[in-house]
C-alpha cells in the first residue's frame, strides 16, 4: 500500500507540474529586429547563411513589424524564383537573385526607417 501511494503522489506531483507550466508558461515567440534580418540577408548574399536559418525566417510570420513582414514576402517569392539547393547547409541564389538581394540589402541600409 505504502508504494501505490508513493506511485500516485509522485505521479500527481509531475502531472501538477505539467499543467502549471502549461497555464503560466508562455508559446515562444519569433520577433526579428531589422538588424537580425539585414544580417541574415548580408550572410544569404555572401553564401554564408545556414539553410535552416533562412527557411526558418521564410516560414515563420513577423507579426509584430508589418515592414519586416513585407519584406519576408518579397524573400519567399524571390528565393521560390532564384534559389538554388542548399549546398553544404548553405542557401544560395542565382545571379539574378543575388542582384535583387543587394537591392533590398542597399534598400534596407539606405532608408533606416523601415521602408523597404
Amino acid at each position: 500500500m505504502a508504494e501505490f501511494l508513493v506511485v500516485f503522489l509522485v505521479t500527481l506531483l509531475v502531472v501538477a507540474g505539467v499543467a502549471l507550466a502549461m497555464v503560466f508558461g508562455k508559446a515562444p515567440v519569433y520577433r526579428p529586429t531589422q538588424e537580425s534580418v539585414q544580417t541574415l540577408l548580408t550572410q544569404l548574399l555572401e553564401g554564408e547563411a545556414n539553410e535552416q536559418e533562412w527557411q526558418f525566417f521564410l516560414d515563420m510570420p513577423i507579426r509584430h513589424d508589418p515592414d519586416l513582414e513585407q519584406l519576408r514576402q518579397e524573400c519567399i517569392e524571390m528565393y521560390e524564383q532564384f534559389g538554388l539547393r542548399p549546398r553544404h547547409d548553405k542557401a544560395r541564389l542565382n545571379e539574378a537573385g543575388q542582384i535583387r538581394l543587394r537591392h533590398k540589402i542597399s534598400k534596407l541600409e539606405q532608408s533606416g526607417s523601415r521602408t523597404f
